[in-house]
């Protein structure tokens, strides 16, 4: 029985392990742009009994100026999609053949603006798509490009290289294609063939002997494995080449691609005379594990790498990110890339649809906003405040930047709000720096209540790793200065305040996070107090329930910890 078991997972680690290893693109992760020795000192504290005081470096992002010289962009071409990729899906022809039903008005440049407004305010897919299609001629208001590679977005996912390939396949190649498009186009297209690859892998039929299973994973497991591995392979390999928004999606989509992979071979039932044997399948899945880790640990890497490039690119709302997310958090369960998800925070304000700009700001994509918008758009605070419901682009970032002694502070509260999101997506420690930065700003009489249960939330955050590929790789506990939560302590003190019950929850939260892998049992005890108080303030039901129960499972823990001390 050994002997098999050790048969199959030497099949599947050369499996597992096939293709061009020695080839294989590394997903280097681009350095966080940071300035000076791990950020620069922009601020520094008051009286250090101050638990809203700022001490210490506050990092600060390295943003290009708005009036620098432009980036440059090397040429890049679409290639043919590898073997083992799908055709794209039938309801693919609907949008590569779609035509314009009537002209756009081009030629002024608001009209146009309108129509693009109107157009992604249709909520139907085909008749948003249409509306798109006849944006697409006025190229001397809206950059050549821009709208395919926004019709792309919007499609359905495995529909990008078939889009592409007929914008560049055109019988005269286009023109004034601006570089940072032409790289994100090309990028569309290999996210799209990479969401098509390792889908539909093949499937045993009972009953699962070990005979039958060995076979299979010999026969046509081996074979679909190589063949995607390779594939995979080549598209990250092109991806690589790209800048900016391209490259973090196709960093992000060869990821989790990986990562599917990892998933198809763990699902392969094990033979059923395992499973009548506790220790051999759970020998069996151990070695399993060990032999899928290569593989687990460049699909974790090339997401890493991706959401690192869109973090920088300013990007909230994205299914992508939401997918490479959503893998890493299953297969890497102990290394909390979704654990700010817990936190509670105020609603944000309601976008503002006054001005075209305004619902723009609301509807285009984080990428798009940053090429059709004026960066100064986002000193307004009726724009921002749509803005940081979707992304809050590099372009308009900078933007904040140059203004910023001049800012309003209702502007900088409403970008703290925008950064402290950034930095639960992506834990950036960067973002919780700029939204205390922004809040340390604000007179303190002028601070809202939803003002300062963020101020003080950032505050607790602000000394935690980079980002969350720091965060993964390093797999380190936290440093002694985070989850600093005397902030939180006091607005959670105001047991009258709307805000209270939030604050001691995310006090909570912020000191599970924080724990010490020795933590002792008063530590536990402690944080049984928190959630214990914090549900007690919280009016909400299903607030409430959640923090008992997290009362519940510190006391257990300190219970059992207690246990196993001498």
């Amino acid at each position: 029985m050994r002997t098999t078991l050790l048969a199959l997972t030497v099949l599947l680690s050369a499996a597992c392990s096939s293709g061009p290893d020695a080839q294989s693109p590394k997903n280097d992760l681009p350095e966080p742009k940071l300035g000076g020795e791990k950020g620069q000192v922009v601020e520094k504290g008051g009286p250090s009994g101050d638990p809203f005081a700022i001490t210490g470096l506050v990092r600060e992002e390295q943003l290009p100026l708005l009036k620098g010289p432009a980036p440059s962009f090397a040429e890049v071409k679409l290639g043919a999609a590898p073997k083992g990729v799908a055709a794209p899906p039938k309801e693919c022809g609907a949008f590569t053949k779609r035509a314009a039903k009537a002209k756009a008005t081009c030629g002024d440049k608001a009209k146009v603006l309108e129509a693009l407004d109107a157009a992604l305010a249709t909520e139907a897919a085909d008749a948003r798509d249409e509306a798109l299609v006849a944006l697409e001629a006025c190229t001397a208001e809206i950059p050549n490009g821009i709208v395919r590679s926004l019709r792309v977005e919007l499609a359905p996912p495995g529909c990008g290289d078939a889009l592409v390939e007929g914008f560049f396949g055109a019988a005269k190649k286009p023109e004034g294609v601006p570089g940072a498009v032409q790289h994100a186009l090309v990028g569309q297209a290999l996210a799209a063939r990479l969401h098509r690859a390792v889908q539909s892998p093949p499937q045993p039929k009972a009953p699962f002997t070990k005979q039958r299973v060995g076979e299979f994973v010999k026969g046509p497991m081996w074979k679909w494995f190589t063949e995607q591995a390779v594939a995979v392979q080549e598209l990250a390999k092109a991806g690589s080449e790209l800048s900016s928004y391209g490259k973090g999606v196709v960093a992000v989509a060869a990821g989790t691609a990986d990562l599917r992979m990892v998933e198809a071979v763990r699902d392969i039932p094990i033979p059923e005379e395992f499973q009548k044997d506790p220790e051999l399948a759970n020998a069996y899945y151990a070695s399993l594990d060990e032999q899928l880790e290569p593989r687990k640990t460049r699909g974790r890497d090339g997401a890493l790498a991706g959401l690192r490039e869109l973090a920088h690119a300013g990007v909230l709302k994205s299914a992508r990110v939401d997918a490479a997310r959503n893998l890493l958090a299953k297969l890497y369960g102990g290394r909390r890339v979704d654990s700010l998800d817990a936190l509670v925070l105020p609603p944000m304000p309601a976008p503002s649809t006054a001005k075209v700009n305004d619902r723009l700001a609301r509807t285009l994509p984080t990428f798009y906003a940053g090429l059709l918008l004026p960066p100064e758009a986002a000193t307004d605070a009726a724009t921002l405040r749509s803005m940081i419901h979707t992304g809050i682009p590099i372009p308009q970032r900078a933007a904040l930047k140059e203004a910023d002694a001049s800012l309003s502070n209702e502007v900088r509260s409403l970008y703290a709000r925008g950064r402290m999101a950034m930095g639960i997506r992506y834990w950036r420690a960067v973002d919780f720096d700029a939204a205390a930065a922004q809040l340390a700003k604000v007179p303190k009489d002028k601070l809202s209540a939803d003002d300062r249960l963020v101020f003080a939330l950032a505050i607790a955050l602000r000394r935690g790793p980079e980002d969350v590929a720091v965060l993964m790789l390093k797999n380190e506990g936290f440093s002694p200065e985070f989850g600093d939560v005397r902030a939180l302590d006091v607005v959670a003190g105001e047991g009258a305040a709307p805000g209270a019950g939030i604050a001691a929850f995310n006090a909570g939260v912020v000191r599970t996070i924080a724990a010490p892998r020795d933590a002792d049992p008063k530590y536990w005890e402690n944080l049984a107090e928190r959630f214990a108080k914090a549900s007690e303030l919280l009016s909400d039901p299903a607030a409430k329930k959640e923090a008992a129960e997290r009362s519940k499972a510190a006391a257990a823990a300190a219970k059992a910890i207690a246990r196993t001390m001498p």
